[in-house]
């Protein structure tokens, strides 16, 4: 087998599918979250929150608010339809926040590693990102002319030419599936792909179930003779469901049977070898499949129960009878991020699983990879004397005790920080007329806390995540003269400062 340079971004292409609102009968009706993607979430009473880089845990975007779904890479859409778009920052505080003007009602975002940025209307129009210098501008959309009524876009390469040209494909409501020639200008119809229910990359499935490799495609191998006709997959019948990432491909029956073939992967860095298991194999230790990821490498398979398991697809090839591990249950949906998956279980809880390096589970930690779920820590708001609190990274719960960042709220309630770098000693002092002087030493390291020089014992020790120092929220508030409560029903803690 060859080895390749180049492996997800050789055909990849990531499509951003909204998050439209789980029903009521699927998650529990407790649930806070309307609706989420792999690094965000919608609450039901429509703030909008982030996690991922500089956030560990789900943040509040202040100022965002009527969020009805979220749509992955910073777009949200509002309960009135209008579009809005958030190119986060480090700090969210400096983030800014901008309506995408000519779009309304979208149904769903694309965007391609060729550049591209598509956004569907519900009305089946398309739209795409407008280039300015060179340079995609999220912000400004138009509509593209010469085809409509569209149902699904997905992206391919063509190798009619030797070195291939990556293309834009539209299905259409109709069952037809069309390219783009001449930049989006012009769009063609490839001939014999009638019936067609769903594209990924450069597979198709028909209305009988039979799936189709597009025309000028080659197998992984770069040597394979190309077809410059649609060609019928052998072996695949009475498929429902297709799946995959342009290299590895997925189908599931009409008896929720999963079958996998394409890449697979040995070796790591320079010695990384992908080998092409042409023929599709009928995975037999997984049954009552109802979708399925590959993510890194890793092939990720929910079933019909809401179990979700694992197996790895390295290897030269992926046996029929390969060992699949559980890796949690009852799970009501799953969203697929670049490297790793967040699941919504059916109490409405969100969990994690894979790299996490960028904070993108959620979890709290930065931990380069979790290879068991791990559950992404709750959307906590924060109010002060009724009023929302910006935090630029959000409430991590341990052992059932709220912490916050260190500046985030004790100022507010008219304490005066220090905080020793070296030492990583945080010192709160307040000394307001009429009041006796308070100090709070807290030591990040040790956990040794006192208060005017006498010794605390604190439940939880404090801590710190990616340069953060994160303080008990209750403790100091009190020890402040503040009153502190829990809101449950909407995940909230509701600080009163006389």
């Amino acid at each position: 087998m060859k080895k390749w340079s180049v492996f997800l971004s050789f055909i990849v292409v990531l499509t951003l599918i909204s998050s439209l609102p789980v029903s009521a009968a699927a998650v529990d009706k407790t649930s806070n979250i309307q609706s989420f993607d792999p690094t965000s979430l919608v609450k039901n009473d429509g703030t909008y929150w982030v996690w991922g880089g500089n956030q560990s845990v789900p943040t509040q975007f202040q100022g965002m608010t009527d969020v009805m779904i979220t749509f992955g890479n910073d777009y949200v859409m509002k309960k009135d339809g209008s579009i809005w778009y958030m190119g986060r920052n480090q700090s969210l505080s400096s983030t800014q926040i901008n309506e995408v003007k000519s779009l309304n009602h979208i149904s769903t975002f694309y965007y391609s590693y060729g550049d591209e940025l598509f956004a569907l209307g519900a009305d089946g129009k398309i739209y795409t990102a407008v280039h300015t210098d060179g340079k995609l501008d999220p912000t400004q959309f138009v509509q593209i002319k010469g085809i409509d009524k569209v149902t699904n876009i997905s992206s391919y390469y063509d190798f009619s030419k030797r070195e291939g040209e990556l293309r834009s494909i539209f299905l259409k409501d109709d069952g037809t599936v069309w390219h783009d020639q001449n930049a989006l200008q012009s769009f063609v119809r490839i001939a014999s792909l009638n019936d067609i229910t769903s594209i990924a990359t450069n597979i198709a499935l028909k209305k009988d179930g039979t799936v189709w490799r597009l025309p000028w495609t080659r197998q992984f191998n770069e040597d394979t003779q190309v077809d410059t006709i649609p060609t019928v997959i052998s072996g695949l019948r009475n498929i429902k469901i297709i799946k995959s990432n342009g290299n590895s491909h997925m189908a599931i029956d009409d008896q929720a049977r999963l079958w996998f073939w394409g890449v697979t992967i040995t070796g790591y860095s320079d010695g990384t070898t992908y080998h092409d298991g042409k023929a599709p194999v009928l995975l037999s230790n997984i049954k009552d499949v109802k979708d399925t990821f590959v993510v890194e490498r890793s092939l990720i398979v929910q079933t019909q129960s809401g179990d979700v398991y694992e197996t790895s697809i390295e290897g030269t090839s992926l046996p029929v009878n390969a060992k699949f591990t559980l890796l949690t249950s009852n799970v009501n949906l799953i969203k697929q991020g670049n490297r790793s998956i967040i699941m919504q279980k059916n109490d409405g809880t969100l969990w994690g699983w894979g790299v996490n390096k960028n904070g993108q589970l959620g979890y709290g930690d930065y931990e380069f990879m979790h290879s068991n779920a791990v559950p992404m820590q709750k959307p906590i708001s924060v109010q002060l004397n009724g009023e929302s609190v910006a935090l630029n990274t959000g409430v991590i719960i341990r052992n059932s005790q709220a912490f916050i960042p260190l500046r985030s709220v004790f100022e507010k309630l008219g304490a005066t920080i220090t905080f020793e770098e070296m030492s990583k000693v945080v010192t709160i002092k307040r000394s307001d007329v009429g009041t006796p002087p308070l100090t709070i030493s807290i030591n990040i390291k040790s956990g040794v806390v006192t208060v005017n020089n006498k010794a605390v014992n604190l439940q939880n020790a404090p801590f710190g995540v990616n340069g953060t120092s994160y303080l008990p929220l209750r403790f100091i508030s009190e020890t402040l003269g503040a009153k502190v409560d829990w809101v449950q029903q909407t995940d909230k803690i509701s600080i009163t400062m006389k």
